[in-house]
């Protein structure tokens, strides 16, 4: 007869065993399939973002449970109350697809050696429909708002999270009853997704390009300022043109070569993150392409962390981008999403 521990010992192995080869499915099958909606770049490179990739899932996937049932605060236990705030606007961390806030551990960490917050996470049954998620992430801010007694939120939104978030604008604007200051959306398919393969739940239906939720997404444009996160190779939301939201109002802003996962825990997102949050007098954009590059010129104190303002990186400068990824002069509008996914065959 086996013993409780030799039970408990093979029960966690084959637990180990079931995450290393559905993380390994994951990261291996999404980066085949991202190939050909981006562009080349070599092994070596390609393998060490596969690697980060799989690294940061297996790092945060066991805790995904646990992050059901734990608090909704994600400020470090160690920083509550003991940092200076650069701003007192509360900060609502949205997860995406299959996910919960357990993925905002490095973002919310960064963030908060920013001078960010407070910060608090909204989970949300991910496989309902988004209008309904909309609903619920209205009534958290609600709660967020009286906890804090603040009249308006920012929203800091991951992939899926983003369209829930966009849904909630949309239809808040219709009742001019907005509580959401500033919007930034990480890895969003603002224009679907290419995977025309299974999709879990209700809601992932609104993920597939074309999608009734995502025509009427596109009819509207942003009555706030609004901030698009996106990666040049990211290997769920592609071709990168998908998460633009320069046609709407926003303000876009690619970073080089970071998976879907990794990019929450990227420093120089955390930095573009921040110092649109933290840019004072924010009105709505011009709609413009920020280049990364305008964080590698950033203050190295900033980029590291410290306490405090974050600098200001976020701002529209005079170049935009096209949605077929070539830079034009400042002024110039970028074409169609679909137009852009239509000359890559997709």
């Amino acid at each position: 007869m086996w013993t409780v521990l030799e039970l408990i010992v093979w029960l966690f192995a084959l637990v180990a065993c079931g995450l290393f080869l559905s993380v390994l499915l994951y990261a291996l099958g999404s980066f085949v399939l991202m190939r050909p909606h981006t562009t080349a770049r070599t092994l070596g490179v390609s393998l060490r973002e596969l690697a980060r990739e799989a690294f940061f899932a297996a790092l945060t996937q066991p805790f995904l449970p646990l992050f059901y049932f734990i608090g909704h605060r994600m400020d470090p236990l160690s920083m509550r109350g003991r940092r200076e705030l650069s701003s007192e606007v509360p900060v609502i961390l949205v997860h995406g697809y299959m996910q919960n806030r357990v993925g905002f551990l490095g973002l919310a960490r960064s963030l908060a050696r920013r001078g960010v917050g407070p910060l608090f996470g909204f989970n949300y049954p991910w496989f309902t429909s988004i209008e309904s998620n909309a609903k619920r992430l209205e009534r958290f801010i609600e709660r967020v708002c009286r906890e804090t007694e603040s009249a308006a939120v920012d929203l800091v939104c991951h992939s899926m999270g983003g369209l829930v978030a966009m849904e909630l604008l949309r239809d808040q604007a219709r009742t001019d009853t907005l509580k959401v200051r500033r919007c930034v959306t990480i890895a969003t398919p603002h224009a679907g997704v290419a995977w025309r393969g299974p999709i879990v739940g209700i809601g992932a239906t609104n993920l597939r390009r074309g999608s009734k939720l995502l025509e009427a997404h596109a009819g509207y444009m942003l009555k706030l300022p609004t901030l698009s996160v996106f990666s040049s190779h990211d290997n769920i939301v592609h071709p990168k043109e998908t998460a633009h939201l320069v046609k709407r109002g926003g303000r876009d802003v690619e970073v080089e070569g970071t998976a879907h996962l990794s990019i929450l825990f990227s420093p120089t997102v955390a930095e573009h993150v921040a110092s649109f949050l933290l840019e004072p007098g924010l009105a709505v954009p011009e709609a413009s392409v920020v280049p990364t590059a305008s964080v590698a010129a950033a203050p190295t104190g900033a980029l590291g962390g410290a306490p405090g303002r974050a600098p200001t990186a976020a701002a529209p400068l005079a170049t935009d981008l096209e949605l077929d990824g070539s830079e034009t002069s400042s002024g110039a509008r970028g074409r169609d999403p679909s137009e852009g996914a239509a000359r890559r065959g997709i």
